[in-house]
């Protein structure tokens, strides 16, 4: 059912509107792949009529409800890779709400994970992750921001099934937070 969720994002994406964000000005780059998805398609998303009883995909549908929008930026173009880099490191630098999460390096993949404090320690108003992969033919790096009420527990479970390159180590993310 959540796979069915995934690919119903992915389709209707291009048909949703988007706001300007600092990394918007790669979205239309050529070498870069971008994915927007807004609050529009989110609401689409939790009005879909399961007629399963399964909590899980009950929890998945309400913590959808609940964002506000995914950003994904990814380039194996060398260039624009140490531009992302750049733009991430003036986001950072701006942003005195966002505070690291956790780190992994791992085969030459160097993860960052930040987050905006939420209501609770379990949800979040903001995760982002820039990944570097520096030891790919080309410099690889993706950007995700990630907005709304966000529940941390629930998180990994759509950015997994997105296929975001580091998602992975969103399963983790519970542990690092206590």
């Amino acid at each position: 059912m959540k796979k069915i969720i995934a690919i119903t994002v992915i389709a209707l994406v291009s048909q949703t509107l988007f706001s300007q964000g600092v990394f918007d000005k790669f979205e239309d780059q050529q070498d870069v792949t971008s994915m927007i998805v807004t609050k529009s398609m989110f609401k689409l998303m939790s009005k879909i009529d399961l007629s399963s009883n399964d909590p899980k995909a009950k929890e998945y549908l309400n913590m959808v409800e609940n964002l506000e929008n995914i950003k994904i930026f990814t380039t194996s173009n060398s260039g624009t890779a140490a531009e992302m880099k750049k733009t991430v490191d003036s986001y950072l630098k701006s942003s005195t709400a966002l505070s690291e999460l956790m780190r992994v390096s791992d085969d030459g993949k160097n993860i960052k994970f930040y987050v905006k404090e939420g209501k609770n320690d379990n949800f979040v108003t903001e995760l982002f992750m820039f990944l570097e992969d520096a030891n790919s033919k080309d410099s690889k790096a993706v950007v995700m921001s990630i907005t709304g009420n966000i529940d941390l527990r629930q998180i990994s479970q759509l950015t997994a099934d997105l296929n975001v390159p580091g998602s992975e180590q969103l399963k983790n993310i519970d542990k690092n937070k206590n």
